[in-house]
């Protein structure tokens, strides 16, 4: 059908074009006049011996109509060639998303950022900023969605993904890339932001635990095992990082940054704050105070020791006196939870003979 239609419209062009015998006709009606002419006045005569001479106009001799409609078929197939090749180049951007350049400070984190504060101070950070300073902005685009409704002036977009990447174009006062996805909806933004941090600087167990809580508190899904289902990650771990997030303030401090706990702590961690809550703050303030502070590891050793030894407060001394008031012995426990025993008085021979029976009855070893 689209060759019939293709022939019709090529006759149609063709279709007033004059024939050969047309032409001859013309031709000949033309000559007769001229003759006639001639004989009838002078003038035309005269006139032409007035005209220079000039070559004669060789006329272009017309398409025929088979030829006509095989020139319109031939224009029709380039045509058809060249939409051909702009689709193909089409198809090359489908599913592309239009990139923008945004002022930092009109982005706002995510109601679920699982990027804690402390994670701007790092030397992975420092080198990130370093990178985009050197590029003149993110090179790697940032994900936002548009905030409905937000004033002018008030931040308009909210991350998806990126805060790093947006922090340290907001210290560095660039614009930020960012790829702009409209209609999302809140649940597919924390799934998006917990797979794509997922696979760049990892985060602690901590922060996964406080994004993990808040997605819960917050309605996102309804239980723990629909939110593993969502972001495909193992529902132990994900119990995990919410016992460390849910671990006393004083306790987290103890190990100097969120950044340093690990999911392997969780369980002991969550078992000695329950067996002694109380124990178990005094102990992380004191640990705070040291100088230098013990690593992660040492903290975590001290915090769940059995039988509280390590969580007694430094100092601490029992005194035996005698009837007169006057000192004789005292137990003093150090910040390791060393115990030194003294005596103020001199001791007898046989004193220290049963002193030693004791000791060693006591450590399970002879001296």
């Amino acid at each position: 059908m689209a060759n019939k239609d293709l022939v019709k419209r090529a006759f149609s062009v063709t279709a007033n074009l004059p024939t050969a015998s047309q032409q001859r006709q013309d031709t000949a009606s033309t000559s007769e006049a001229g003759l006639d002419g001639t004989k009838g006045s002078e003038a035309p005569a005269t006139i032409a011996s007035a005209t220079p001479n000039k070559p004669a106009a060789v006329p272009v001799a017309p398409k025929t109509g088979p030829g006509s409609m095989l020139a319109f078929m031939t224009d029709q197939s380039e045509v058809h060639r060249e939409v051909l090749r702009l689709r193909e180049r089409l198809s090359d951007f489908d599913g592309a998303q239009a990139t923008r350049a945004i002022d930092p400070k009109l982005i706002k984190a995510s109601s679920w950022a699982n990027r804690d504060l402390s994670h701007f101070k790092t030397e992975a950070f420092t080198r990130l900023k370093e990178e985009i300073a050197s590029a003149g902005g993110n090179v790697q685009p940032i994900k936002v969605r548009p905030i409905e409704g937000a004033a002018a002036g008030s931040p308009s977009f909210e991350i998806v993904f990126g805060h790093r990447r947006h922090q340290a174009c907001l210290e560095l006062g660039l614009p930020v890339l960012a790829l702009v996805q409209p209609d999302m909806r809140d649940a597919e933004l924390f799934v998006e932001m917990e797979r794509e941090n997922r696979e760049r600087e990892d985060l602690s167990a901590w922060e996964q635990g406080v994004m993990y809580m808040r997605a819960l508190e917050q309605g996102l899904f309804p239980s723990a095992k629909q939110l593993a289902a969502a972001i495909d990650r193992d529902l132990g771990n994900i119990g995990k990082a919410m016992a460390l997030a849910k671990l006393p303030g004083e306790v987290v401090r103890a190990f100097g940054s969120p950044l340093n706990l690990q999911f392997r702590w969780a369980t002991p961690l969550k078992d000695a704050h329950q067996r002694d809550p109380e124990g178990l703050l005094a102990a992380s303030r004191e640990l705070t105070t040291r100088v230098p502070p013990p690593s992660p590891a040492e903290v975590f050793a001290e915090l769940t020791a059995q039988g509280g030894v390590h969580r007694q407060a430094p100092g601490t001394t029992a005194e035996w006196k005698d009837d007169a008031g006057k000192r004789i012995a005292s137990l003093v426990v150090d910040r390791k939870g060393r115990v030194t025993l003294s005596f103020d008085q001199p001791m007898a021979e046989a004193q220290r003979r049963k002193l030693v029976k004791l000791m060693d009855g006591f450590v399970g070893s002879k001296a």
